[in-house]
């Protein structure tokens, strides 16, 4: 029988910590002095009475790879009062290109405590909550209670682990941000707890995502597997996969990203990309934290879209394309 993990309560973590505790590194010095200093660079693009607002909210972020530990530091820096990350994954060599934590001295270790050693190393002033175990239908609860804003970076293949965050979070009256960066083009999602669901959208029950993320974790997943998540993932998330190269052998070049993910279950990131990615996220979730605070000043913004509508942004053909609705076909596009 599974149950929640207990929450492990310090100011740093301990040197061999336990990935089946969950860890809440209370802020080691709350200076006020200090916390205007450090922020005081965000003024007037966000308002005095906006960053103390800022510090009252509790942003959690699920993914420490190439866009949430990103995302993380950049809230952190912001002054966002408590981040909460999760992640059940140890370091590659390959995320080296891209991810904030990753070092050649980080490779096999806990991306969560990774992550959470740099973001304690830049300040130390925020609460920071630590779950190793990523989410799961025992530690989803803890994660999303009490939370303002959610940004979902989970992995590509965990679908189970989305639908149990989306779910958790819609029955809380939580909004979800997501963001992926596919080549030079970022794409940006909001789940509105009133919005259509991500399990709609995916086309999986719970127990079914469930059961194929198992497959995935273990290595076990057939190729009908494989193929079946491909799609319903890129169906909802890169609705409309870049196409960038022209001229001769161009159609062997771009169908070599798809090829990569079916054969080696790795996307192709390029490294210049989830910055700009990470940014334009943290942006729109900052915008949507403070339009839900009676502290916010008013301001022209622009809306996004929620599911199943969307934004991209291209770098490469510098153009912005707003989507405010579609019908997502999952299974078809990509087969």
């Amino acid at each position: 029988m599974h149950t929640s993990p207990g929450v492990v309560s310090l100011t740093e973590l301990p040197i061999h910590p336990d990935t089946a505790q969950i860890y809440r590194l209370e802020p080691k010095d709350p200076n006020p002095l200090y916390y205007a200093e450090r922020t005081d660079r965000n003024i007037p693009w966000i308002t005095e009475a906006e960053q103390y607002a800022l510090l009252d909210k509790v942003v959690g972020i699920a993914g420490c790879g190439g866009m949430g530990a990103a995302i993380a530091q950049i809230f952190l820096r912001l002054g966002v009062g408590e981040i909460r990350i999760a992640d059940p994954e140890v370091f590659e060599v390959s995320n080296i290109n891209r991810q904030f934590a990753a070092r050649r001295d980080t490779v096999g270790q806990s991306k969560a405590f990774a992550t959470a050693h740099m973001l304690r190393a830049i300040s130390d002033d925020t609460t920071i909550v630590v779950y190793p175990q990523g989410l799961t239908e025992h530690t989803v609860e803890s994660f999303v209670d009490g939370c303002d804003l959610i940004i979902d970076e989970i992995e590509f293949w965990n679908v189970g682990s989305c639908i149990v965050l989306h779910q958790a979070a819609r029955t809380q009256g939580i909004p979800i941000v997501n963001g992926l960066t596919v080549g030079f083009a970022s794409y940006l999602h909001l789940f509105e707890p009133e919005s259509m669901a991500v399990e709609t959208m995916l086309g999986f029950s719970r127990k079914e995502a469930l059961a194929l993320e198992h497959h995935f974790v273990n290595r076990t997943a057939s190729q009908s597997k494989r193929d079946r998540v491909m799609q319903a993932v890129l169906a909802v998330f890169v609705p409309d996969l870049p196409q960038y190269f022209t001229g001769p052998g161009s159609m062997e070049r771009n169908a070599f990203v798809l090829r990569r993910l079916q054969e080696e279950g790795k996307a192709p990131i390029l490294a210049t990309n989830p910055p700009l990615a990470a940014g334009l996220v943290a942006d729109r979730a900052l915008l949507r934290l403070l339009a839900d605070d009676s502290r916010s000043a008013l301001r022209s913004v622009a809306t996004l879209p929620a599911a199943p509508g969307y934004v991209v942004i291209d770098a490469l053909r510098f153009t912005i394309t707003i989507v405010p609705t579609r019908s997502v076909v999952v299974g078809t596009k990509y087969a």
